[in-house]
């Protein structure tokens, strides 16, 4: 008899509690669709805890006097490669398009062939990238990736020294990033040889604040290149065409001064064409009518990634 009795109890209480799950359920699905509470509430709670998680990274990081990113929570520490003949070196100058200031954020596809190179130091590549302004997205570390997935490169080493917001005056000889430069490439050149040097800056330089001349530009970009040279740094360089600014109030157009010096760089003997951003970036690519949106990064690596396999192939670059 009190065998019966606890079998119908439980059976009772299994009912029961089914029962109420059933309709703990439908509240909330009522709930959510309605956006009651407590789901209003839970919201709020994970909003909170996303942004506290987001304060937490921020504080985390470290930076240099220019604001190059020089510490970033969870960087994978990896031996360095021994460079081969199919090692792609990739040093990357210029603005905030170039450095860690893009809507997603990527990680490489091959942790064990794609490395960020940081004062002596490989990490597995993701973003943001150590030694560049800014920690969001980035498009080189997916640039990174297609050229290995296309056979340019078997191992990539990342060397990202882009500053947001800079105009080639602080570039040139005697310039502030100049110097901090050749620091870095004496420094690099104790382990590598720099392959290929992308340069992906002039939004600063075409706004009105600015307004650099195509001539000036033309004389800049030289100066840099001379002190490229100096330091025996003989890897072909893979200019933008890149003017699309950020400034508020101001009408930008596609044939200005700096497009101009941009393209009278390019001689296909020691500088190749590398993208023309500010044809193939629309406004739709960028998340705020300047920086790129995943879209926008997608784009910018993969026409990067076809014009350094033209000039490794011989071939043409892309125009």
């Amino acid at each position: 008899m009190n065998f019966c009795s606890d079998l119908t109890g439980f059976f009772i209480a299994t009912i029961g509690g089914l029962t109420l799950l059933f309709f703990a359920y439908l509240f909330g699905a009522y709930s959510y669709s309605r956006n009651l509470w407590p789901i209003e509430l839970l919201q709020q709670i994970r909003t909170a805890s996303a942004g506290q998680s987001k304060a937490d990274e921020v504080q985390l990081s470290q930076f240099d006097s220019v604001g190059r990113l020089t510490s970033y929570p969870e960087k994978t520490q990896v031996d360095c490669p021994v460079q081969g003949k199919d090692t792609g070196v990739l040093l990357i100058l210029g603005q905030s398009n170039a450095a860690n200031h893009a809507e997603k954020k990527f990680t490489t596809r091959y942790p064990d062939k794609v490395v960020n190179y940081f004062d002596g130091k490989c990490y597995v590549a993701s973003s943001p990238l150590l030694g560049a302004t800014g920690q969001g997205g980035e498009f080189i570390t997916l640039l990174a990736d297609l050229l290995i997935s296309k056979g340019t490169y078997k191992n990539i080493v990342i060397i990202d020294a882009a500053v947001e917001g800079s105009p080639i005056s602080r570039w040139i000889r005697h310039g502030d990033l100049n110097e901090s430069l050749i620091a870095l490439i004496n420094a690099v050149q104790t382990t590598f040889h720099i392959t290929d040097v992308i340069w992906h800056q002039g939004e600063t330089d075409a706004a009105t604040q600015f307004s650099t001349t195509a001539k000036v530009y033309v004389a800049s970009f030289q100066s840099l290149v001379a002190t490229l040279t100096e330091q025996k740094v003989r890897a072909p360089i893979f200019i933008s065409i890149a003017t699309r600014w950020c400034q508020a109030g101001a009408k930008w157009t596609e044939a200005n001064p700096v497009a101009l010096g941009q393209r009278m760089l390019i001689d296909n003997q020691n500088i190749f064409f590398g993208v023309d951003t500010d044809k193939l970036v629309g406004l739709n690519d960028r998340y705020d009518t300047c920086h790129f949106s995943e879209s926008g990064q997608v784009k910018t690596a993969e026409a990067f990634a076809d014009s350094i396999r033209a000039v490794k192939r011989r071939g043409t670059p892309p125009s």
